[in-house]
């Protein structure tokens, strides 16, 4: 790196570190003297927790409250010894039976092989909510038991006492069913920047320059 490149990086953590104060301060001041419930959502570690707090007053807020989710024990603990925990358990099987039927057959009355092999399919999934509504929306559209059939295999496969690497399994899963065509507009996702605002029609528009959609009639019902 050269002597300019990491001049450059120093005054864009200058700029980055500067910005987080401000916007500290500012939801500090918004904050204060105010009665709230916040709710983080899947905060990873001890030291991003440790970040976002300080974004919150650390008086007059008596009545207020902060409910965080965390998928790791440590943090949950870290939080602070007065604190209220809340263990989720994972789905009975009557529970991840019940979730999956509703979201891959909504009313729709289906044979009983169907039954059989749906119920397997929520047997693998371990209790876990994702992954139970990720595969069964991912079989919604699929009325052919030989792809209910393939589907449970590939979910019997992922089988792995990593509740992270299971779920990242599942979701490729649901991926490697895409038809071709869905694959290319799914991937497509990856030249907007992370976190940013994507309009539908703004993305429509580039689907079919692309040439994505090959149907000539009616791209955009498409």
């Amino acid at each position: 790196m050269t002597d300019f490149e990491v001049e450059v990086k120093e005054v864009a953590n200058d700029v980055e570190c500067t910005i987080q104060l401000r916007l500290t301060d500012m939801l500090q001041k918004s904050l204060k003297r105010k009665r709230y419930l916040i709710v983080l959502d899947d905060i990873w570690n001890c030291e991003v927790w440790d970040g976002v707090r300080r974004c919150f007053p650390t008086e007059d807020n008596a009545r207020s409250r902060i409910v965080l989710t965390t998928r790791n024990n440590e943090v949950a603990c870290y939080a602070g010894t007065e604190s209220i925990s809340m263990q989720m358990d994972f789905m009975d099987q009557d529970e991840s039976w019940n979730l999956f039927k509703s979201a891959a057959f909504s009313s729709e009355a289906l044979p009983y092989e169907f039954d059989t092999v749906g119920k397997q399919i929520a047997d693998d999934c371990h209790g876990l909510p994702l992954t139970i509504v990720v595969v069964a929306g991912l079989l919604k559209s699929k009325r052919a038991i030989e792809d209910w059939r393939s589907v449970a295999k590939d979910v019997k496969s992922f089988i792995t006492n990593d509740p992270d690497e299971r779920c990242s399994r599942v979701l490729g899963l649901s991926y490697n069913h895409l038809t071709s065509d869905l694959k290319t507009c799914l991937l497509h996702f990856g030249v907007f920047p992370e976190d940013s605002e994507i309009g539908v029609k703004k993305l429509m528009r580039i689907w079919m320059a692309e040439g994505f959609l090959k149907l000539e009639n009616d791209l955009e019902g498409v």
